[in-house]
């Protein structure tokens, strides 16, 4: 899918952040990536970082934390970006991906990023995380579980 312009420039607003981040850490801190922003339904922005903890704690997590805290519980992604720490795109793990299910809707975007903003894949949340729910899957679905493969 290509980036629409409201894409772009989100993206655009973002980078100064994420070069301001990179220039306060060393190689080994942006292993984990250097974390993700949302674009909020109210048109606000929220960058959230990855930290060790008693686990790691994903940008996508923090974010989407942030988030909330700021708008309350009926808060909505528009656009989620997560910029991982090498050269390929950073898709979220599974416990992300349920954080950014509870606060998507079918609109909310999903760009996953390399370090350097160059090579970006998007995403909408059911490419993502199909089948969130137990009982989804039908029993007329070839790759369902009844089918016996």
């Amino acid at each position: 899918m290509k980036l629409t312009d409201e894409e772009k420039k989100f993206i655009k607003t973002v980078k100064p952040e994420v070069e301001k981040f990179l220039k306060t850490r060393t190689p080994e801190d942006v292993d984990w990536g250097v974390g993700s922003f949302i674009l909020s339904e109210k048109g606000k922005i929220y960058h959230g970082v990855p930290f060790p903890a008693a686990r790691t704690i994903h940008g996508e997590e923090n974010a989407v934390g942030t988030m909330v805290t700021e708008e309350g519980l009926d808060a909505t992604i528009r656009i989620i970006l997560i910029v991982g720490g090498g050269q390929e795109p950073c898709l979220p793990c599974g416990m992300c991906r349920v954080a950014i299910y509870t606060y998507a809707t079918d609109k909310t975007i999903i760009l996953c990023s390399d370090i350097k903003l160059e090579n970006i894949k998007k995403f909408k949340i059911k490419e993502l995380y199909p089948y969130p729910h137990e009982g989804e899957l039908s029993s007329g679905n070839e790759n369902s579980p009844e089918s016996g493969i």
